[in-house]
């Protein structure tokens, strides 16, 4: 045989017995990848935790808003697996936890091999989420107690002569709820949402506008940028865990104050407290010391405000 037909014989002989490997490419035999890239559940509260241990065993941990109700079927807004991988569920389906917060999905890969995933929720919620009854505003201010010129005001209200007189004083406040929804939490553990304020049944928000009247003058101060801690409607509020304090955003407002239970507080050495019968915002307020009359109103609730409560019972869970 010539020597280049037998050359040519042993390529094609070569050639077919030569695998397909484009065909082992397309059947994805090599893809054993059975991973759960992303999860989200609707109401859960922050990013899920995903890992796999030394055993290739996989593990998904998340918050879940426990206010948002049943717990125990979880809808599953978004899925995300490795590629060519499938699961027994999808996005829009139930998946059912047991007493334990803890739920099981097998995801297989394109070749047929299966890793189950334990997949685990932590309840969450936060005090502040529900509605709140606004019921008193409360003041302490006065820049020299040593003098007798401090003075603490457990409602605003009572002094109405301090105040406009059409009804938009500190009492306009008392009918308003605050409304908390819980949206989600940071890495760092800090609670956030929304919070309505919502003006009650009167349809009025306290515009804050002091009364000066020393000589029948009757002189209009505005101090909306001292008692307009919250914001009015819609806005937005955000604990700080380390701090333990609460930022409140809305519009032109924002404020950073403290949430507070129940109890007497020591204001200053001269005999001034508050005694609170529920929880409260509390603001710190910064004196100018400017000195005008320290035994008026003006005084106290003008210049020398020091400290500012809104004070609130809950009437409603999320």
């Amino acid at each position: 045989m010539n020597k280049y037909l037998l050359y040519t014989y042993c390529l094609l002989l070569l050639a077919g017995c030569k695998r397909d490997i484009m065909q082992d490419v397309r059947d994805q035999q090599w893809n054993h990848e059975r991973a759960i890239i992303d999860i989200v559940f609707e109401n859960q509260v922050g990013t899920a935790t995903i890992q796999r241990d030394e055993q290739n065993e996989g593990s998904v941990s998340f918050m879940y808003n426990a206010t948002a109700g049943d717990a125990n079927r979880l809808i599953i807004k978004s899925l995300e697996l490795s590629y060519g991988a499938q699961s027994e569920v999808s996005e829009g389906d139930e998946l059912i936890f047991d007493g334990n917060h803890t739920a099981q999905l097998e995801v297989t890969s394109k070749s047929g091999k299966t890793r189950m995933w334990t997949i685990q929720y932590v309840p969450f919620t936060d005090e502040l989420v529900g509605t709140w009854q606004i019921t008193t505003l409360s003041v302490y201010g006065g820049a020299w107690p040593e003098y007798g010129g401090s003075a603490a005001y457990p409602d605003m209200a009572e002094r109405a002569w301090n105040w406009k007189q059409d009804g938009t004083g500190p009492a306009a406040e008392y009918d308003n709820t605050l409304t908390f929804t819980l949206e989600g939490i940071t890495e760092e553990g800090d609670a956030y949402g929304k919070v309505i304020n919502h003006a009650g049944p009167d349809e009025r928000y306290a515009d804050f506008i002091f009364i000066d009247d020393p000589d029948g003058a009757r002189t209009p101060i505005d101090v909306n940028s001292k008692y307009r801690q919250i914001p009015v409607g819609e806005g937005t509020w955000k604990r700080n865990s380390r701090q333990g304090t609460v930022t409140f955003s809305g519009g032109s407002t924002v404020s950073t104050g403290r949430f507070v239970g129940s109890g007497t507080e020591k204001l200053d050495d001269y005999n001034n407290q508050l005694t609170l019968p529920d929880h409260a915002f509390v603001f710190e307020l910064t004196p100018s010391y400017v000195w005008i009359d320290i035994y008026k109103d003006r005084e106290r609730f003008v210049e020398n405000a020091k400290k500012y409560w809104v004070q609130v019972t809950k009437v409603a869970d999320q």
